[in-house]
């Protein structure tokens, strides 16, 4: 192959599928993957598409116009330098593997330095391409959830059921905890998440956001661990008036938009208010991507429920609009690009 097909932002707001040079291995730590599929991430997708956020590639590295969109994606490898194995010692040529933080990946091929990456797992039979592609984010979430303290038997409110709610629901679940409850505001991300197991599920649209906080506390007591994948004003208002005294807010939402926050009751309630305070190190999150994919393998973690739509690579420009005008009929649109 002398060129391969990718979907290229050549400017803010506009992304074309062309022709690229065809990535080589050239260093002992690369490994080059053919890419089966991929999914669209719904915000940082579509603000680096629209210029809203800075260019970027590789391991999330700034980059300059025009890059290659993508990062959510799962694929065969195909070549692989010799020390490769020295990082990951369970991938081999001939693996189809899913990743976490590597860009890119709305290509024909892509080369990953294992250096960066975070980490890369290989899939085991029963796992589908589609599937994998959205075990970047099955994945990430799962490291992210076990490192924002929570424990058995917690009370968990995840505001938001769009791809990252309807995983978090389920790691809380199989992280032991009492009771999963979530808000949104779609009825088919609703039914979905009911689905996967959550305890109850909220229509936020036809509450007053703090009066939806202090009901969810009165029928299933104050909420220990709150965590956002919505980023909307609202929810915000909702997770602090439901939390305990003491409890813990982590953000996973990303959103470029500022938002309103009740700081008052943050800096007065709230022992935790982000990100987590650390993530794992690099060996810890090896693992915990593997059991991300042991549980989608064995059933405990369903994430073909939330694959609505396919578009092919050429019509990705569609697709990225789609997935952004109509939340109320998508929650994950998967690209086919072999």
């Amino acid at each position: 192959m002398s060129s391969v097909r990718a979907a290229v932002v050549e400017k803010p707001g506009v992304v074309r599928v062309r022709e690229v040079p065809d990535p080589k291995v050239e260093n002992e730590y690369e490994l080059l993957v053919k890419v089966k599929r991929a999914a669209i991430c719904r915000h940082p997708d579509y603000e680096l598409w629209k210029g809203l956020r800075p260019p970027v590639k590789d391991g999330w590295a700034e980059a300059d116009y025009p890059f290659i969109l993508g990062h959510e994606f799962c694929g065969e490898v195909v070549e692989m330098g010799s020390k490769v194995k020295e990082v990951f010692p369970d991938v081999k040529v001939g693996d189809r593997i899913c990743e976490w933080t590597w860009c890119e990946g709305f290509a024909e091929y892509v080369k990953i330095d294992v250096r960066r990456i975070a980490t890369i797992a290989p899939l085991p039979d029963n796992v589908s391409d589609e599937e994998g592609a959205v075990l970047e984010l099955a994945g990430g979430s799962t490291i992210f959830f076990a490192w924002s303290i929570v424990r058995p038997l917690d009370r968990v409110l995840i505001l938001g059921c769009g791809p990252a709610g309807i995983c978090f629901i389920q790691h809380a679940k199989n992280f032991g905890a009492e009771a999963v409850v979530a808000t949104e505001i779609y009825k088919n991300r609703i039914e979905l998440a009911k689905k996967v197991g959550a305890d109850a599920v909220y229509d936020a649209s036809s509450y007053d956001p703090e009066e939806l906080g202090r009901l969810i506390a009165r029928e299933w007591g104050p909420i220990d661990v709150v965590i956002d994948t919505a980023g909307a004003s609202e929810a915000v208002f909702t997770g602090v008036e439901a939390l305990k005294p003491g409890g813990s807010f982590y953000i996973f939402a990303h959103v470029s938009e500022a938002l309103k926050v009740p700081y008052f009751k943050v800096a007065t309630k709230v022992s935790h208010f982000g990100p987590p305070r650390i993530f794992p190190d690099r060996e810890r999150m090896k693992k915990l991507m593997r059991l991300a994919v042991r549980w989608v393998s064995e059933g405990k973690l369903n994430l073909k429920d939330m694959i609505t739509h396919h578009f092919p690579l050429e019509k990705i420009e569609d697709a990225l609009r789609f997935n952004w005008e109509h939340p109320e009929e998508c929650v994950k649109v998967a690209i086919d690009v072999a």
